[in-house]
């Protein structure tokens, strides 16, 4: 799998994202989540690659966590493969998503991402990695500002870097600077095969809901999705305002 220059510039993107905020150390093992999708294939590929500044000295382990779609057989012998191609050991979880939901009166999205989450950290502690690594991109995070801007009244996306017990594990999410329009530019060149989920909530989910509004937001100018990303981190405090003493909504 050659080296295109769309991908050397995603991987100088990580390799940013990664100093910035100190994401990987000396000696760490990752462990990055693999879903078949677009975003953690081509995170594990990135990663794999290694040729960060800061530290190359890291060990590098991914896994597929099957939450009884329909579609799971096929993406974890494909995503086995993938992984091996690249020298990245692998593993797989099996949890069921519609059992939970039996037992669970909330969002099928929040319970199919606790479910992950928790499977991780245990898989985690079972191989001795610190820290979990997310496919999420800069699209991901403008996404996730204006859902909480919307739906939960709060100025906030998703941390870089976000420890866990204490400090044991680490969540981080190196592709933070990388566009999507990239990652969708290189899978097709690369030839990476691409599934669906087989989520059958993920085309109508509140995310779902954003995205689109995005794109409306695009069409009437170029640059929103940019300046959104931009407000991240160009914050203005004194134009903001304080809590009031009272409800008042």
């Amino acid at each position: 799998m050659g080296e295109s220059k769309c991908f050397l510039s995603m991987h100088k993107l990580l390799e940013t994202a990664v100093s910035d905020y100190q994401m990987i150390n000396p000696g760490d093992h990752v462990l990055a989540g693999l879903s078949g999708g677009k975003d953690s294939s081509m995170l594990i590929r990135l990663l794999a690659r290694k040729k960060i500044q800061t530290t190359n000295d890291f060990r590098l382990s991914a896994v597929f966590v099957k939450m009884g779609f329909a579609n799971d057989d096929e993406i974890s012998e494909y995503l086995r493969d993938f992984s091996k191609n690249l020298g990245v050991q692998y593993f797989e979880i099996e949890r069921s998503l519609e059992k939970i939901m039996a037992t669970e009166k909330k969002q099928a999205c929040y319970l199919c991402s606790r479910t992950r989450r928790l499977a991780l950290f245990d898989l985690a502690d079972e191989i001795g990695a610190n820290t979990i690594a997310f496919g999420h991109h800069r699209d991901d995070f403008v996404q996730t500002f204006l859902m909480n801007l919307f739906f939960n009244g709060s100025l906030e996306a998703m941390k870089p870097v976000n420890p866990f017990f204490k400090g044991k594990y680490r969540i981080i999410r190196p592709m933070l600077y990388i566009k999507e329009s990239s990652v969708k530019a290189e899978i097709e060149n690369s030839g990476i095969k691409v599934f669906d989920s087989g989520c059958p909530f993920g085309k109508v989910s509140e995310r779902a809901y954003i995205r689109s509004l995005i794109e409306e937001i695009t069409k009437h100018d170029s640059t929103a999705k940019n300046n959104i990303f931009k407000a991240l981190y160009n914050r203005k405090p004194d134009f903001l305002l304080k809590k009031p003493s009272k409800d008042i909504l």
